[in-house]
């Protein structure tokens, strides 16, 4: 009997493959050890009357303790004591035994049988199983080859009484024996063809802590083992948990007995399982190969279903950001209908932007950004959305958001002055004819000097917006004579001139656009989050508009999630993302801003694809959040940190709740562009010329 071990994650899987049996007769096997006995002999004799005399004898006496020979009871403890401790390390030394678990040492366990399989297995059928990382389990299976005449009888015989069956019964069953028919006769020509016919076997023995956790983890097992693409009958072995656990030992015989009949190509479907199943999906981009097999993991974030947003969280020198300029590139260069946006405050992405001659945009100069702007919502996307959402509401939500924050810079509390805000705003977007309803949506949309308009109509005639009382004037008149006072920075000569005209930027006729947050060496200035909200807003509005994929990366993005007051806006944008085709990459160094409020851990659930870097900071408290367990948690606290020496960095990526470990390298052409600084010549490569290449044509398009 020979056995062949593969472990995946928690996961232990034991291959037996077995011989085919002789059929030689008992006397012709008696005859030949008789036959070799005497050829023993001869050869002996042989030996001792050739074997030369000048050998000396070797003493070896003086390697044993006297001690035993004259107390023969300590030989035999010496030798007990061995195949006890050969006994505690193979085998428990207590199993209490249940109808469906046994209690093995300190563990709980429940053993499953595979009682039917699919006549045709898909290739890998398995990997579901074994990509079950929070799952204890051992996972045995028996395979035997079968004498292949007497199967090929089996097989024909089987297949001719079914056949009869289908003949016999003229019921509404027998369409399912035709069926039944029609498989074994499929069978049995494929034996005749030379198909290899096996019997296997299959047992799952799950592991828990508590019988608690052992009924979820039985549970888990058993979906996996359910669900395409494995579709098994897995079954508990009730009442016969001993045998059951004895078929699973990864040594063991099969005295449970529950085989079926295999063929060579099922075989080969099964023994594709173990491997720790790569993620290779359609229209992705590689994030990096498998750390275990070298396979590539390619993955396609606009393809999830929960959302399209990524998250990439390491310490500094990690590898974490030429991983995300990596990416950025690759997303990028994939489509020429995809839009690639950088914002970012350190100027960390200047040489990537420059490489791939983006539009830079300085968001401190002259450029109009309106933080009121509106852009109507597609009637698709509106569909999506349900009956009840209200896309002018949320972008009310979204103005209020910023200046919320715009006042906590300046250490202003705006109290219950919130009302008077609120309904100038209402005003300022009345007077452009923008309401609720989404055809009014492409209106130009008001700016804050308008806002200023109508404080100042309010400071003149507070009566006309008194909604009951005329105790009311005094307190409009005051609060909006305040928010002129505060709100000065937007009028014109302000700080925040810029942020109070149109905005005079559009996305859809560029492929990669740098926005430029104008910082002084390097440094954040206290109305970083501030823009950097706003420009998430202004990405969200055109996003609507564009027909294009677009991927926004948001480095240092402790900024945005952070600031309480940004994080309702925020949680709307992720919240929606993926109905305008809009993939958010959020890039930072830390993990505890994603739990400060309730809002961000929000934002968290809405990243579909989560990516770590080495991150010494990730302990058994921050990996209980994330849903890592042991093993992949000291994967992150230990992964190689990008190095030219190593030539790649570690990482550990999460799809859908499924992680892989990942091994990070650039091709040569890609390096340049990450490593690219600006002022220099830019690399003549393919992926940095095909990307301004085609931004070139797009303004060129436009200005023509």
């Amino acid at each position: 009997m020979h056995s062949g071990s593969f472990t995946s994650g928690m996961s232990q899987t034991v291959l037996q493959l077995g011989a085919p049996a002789n059929d030689l007769s008992v006397q012709a096997v008696a005859g030949i050890g008789i036959g070799a006995l005497l050829l023993g002999i001869g050869l002996g004799v042989a030996w001792q009357r050739w074997r030369p005399s000048g050998d000396d004898e070797v003493d070896l006496s003086q390697f044993v303790d006297d001690d035993l020979f004259e107390e023969p009871a300590t030989d035999e403890r010496v030798f007990d004591d061995v195949a006890e401790r050969h006994q505690n390390t193979v085998a428990s030394s207590a199993i209490e035994w249940g109808t469906r678990t046994a209690r093995v040492g300190d563990q709980w366990t429940t053993t499953l049988y595979v009682a039917d399989w699919p006549d045709y297995p898909s290739d890998g059928y398995l990997s579901d199983l074994f990509s079950l990382t929070d799952v204890t389990f051992d996972c045995t299976v028996h395979i035997q080859p079968k004498q292949q005449e007497r199967a090929r009888t089996e097989l024909q015989r089987l297949a001719e009484d079914l056949q009869v069956d289908a003949d016999i019964d003229r019921s509404i069953r027998s369409r399912y024996l035709q069926q039944r028919a029609d498989e074994a006769s499929a069978t049995y020509t494929a034996v005749e063809n030379g198909q290899q016919v096996f019997s296997q076997a299959m047992y799952v023995t799950v592991r828990a802590e508590t019988e608690d956790e052992l009924r979820t983890a039985v549970e888990a097992v058993r979906s996996r083992l359910r669900e395409p693409p494995a579709e098994l009958t897995p079954k508990t072995a009730i009442c016969n948990q001993d045998q059951a656990l004895q078929s699973a030992a990864p040594i063991g015989r099969n005295p449970f007995g529950r085989d079926a009949i295999a063929l060579g190509g099922a075989v080969g479907a099964l023994l594709a399982s173990p491997h720790n199943p790569t993620i290779l999906e359609p229209d992705g981009v590689e994030f990096g190969v498998h750390r275990n097999n070298d396979s590539p993991v390619v993955i396609d974030p606009f393809a999830r279903e929960n959302g399209y947003a990524m998250f990439t969280i390491g310490d500094p020198g990690s590898g974490k950001s030429f991983g995300a300029k990596q990416n950025f590139v690759r997303s990028i260069a994939q489509s020429e209908d995809r839009i690639g946006i950088i914002l970012e405050p350190l100027s960390n992405w200047a040489g990537v932007a420059d490489a791939l001659d983006a539009r830079r945009i300085t968001v401190g100069g002259n450029m109009g950004l309106n933080p009121l702007e509106i852009k109507p919502t597609p009637d698709h996307v509106q569909q999506q959305l349900g009956e009840d959402a209200s896309p002018f509401k949320e972008k009310k939500d979204s103005v209020l958001s910023f200046l919320t924050n715009y006042f906590a810079l300046r250490g202003v509390n705006l109290g219950d002055r919130r009302t008077t805000l609120e309904l100038a705003l209402d005003e300022a977007y009345r007077e452009q004819g923008i309401t609720e309803d989404i055809g009014t949506h492409s209106n130009e949309s008001p700016t804050m000097r308008d806002v200023l308009d109508v404080l100042e109509s309010m400071v003149d005639d507070p009566d006309t917006y008194v909604l009951r009382t005329d105790e009311e004037t005094d307190k409009l008149g005051g609060d909006a004579t305040w928010l002129i006072d505060q709100l000065r920075p937007f009028a014109e000569g302000g700080r925040y001139e810029n942020l109070g005209q149109p905005t005079e930027f559009d996305i859809r006729d560029e492929q990669v656009i740098y926005l430029d947050l104008a910082q002084q060496e390097g440094s954040v200035g206290d109305s970083t989050n501030l823009l950097m909200q706003l420009l998430i807003s202004l990405i969200y509005e055109r996003a609507k508009e564009t027909p294009a994929e677009v991927v926004l990366a948001i480095d240092e993005s402790r900024y945005v999630l952070q600031e309480a007051a940004n994080l309702t806006f925020l949680e709307t944008v992720f919240r929606h993302h993926r109905h305008h085709d809009l993939s958010i990459r959020l890039i930072t160094q830390t993990v505890d801003e994603f739990f400060e409020h309730a809002e961000s851990e929000a934002i968290l659930d809405q990243c579909a694809i989560k990516q770590f870097h080495r991150l010494d900071g990730m302990d058994e408290t921050w990996a209980d959040e994330f849903g890592l367990n042991y093993a992949q948690m000291r994967f992150v606290q230990n992964a190689v940190p990008g190095n030219d020496r190593a030539g790649y960095s570690e990482a550990l990526v999460g799809v859908d709740g499924e992680w892989r470990g990942i091994e990070i390298s650039a091709l040569a052409t890609e390096k340049d562009v990450i490593d690219y600084e600006p002022r220099q010549r830019r690399p003549d490569i393919e992926v940095g010329t095909s990307i301004a290449t085609r931004s070139q044509r797009l303004r060129n398009d436009r200005s023509g």
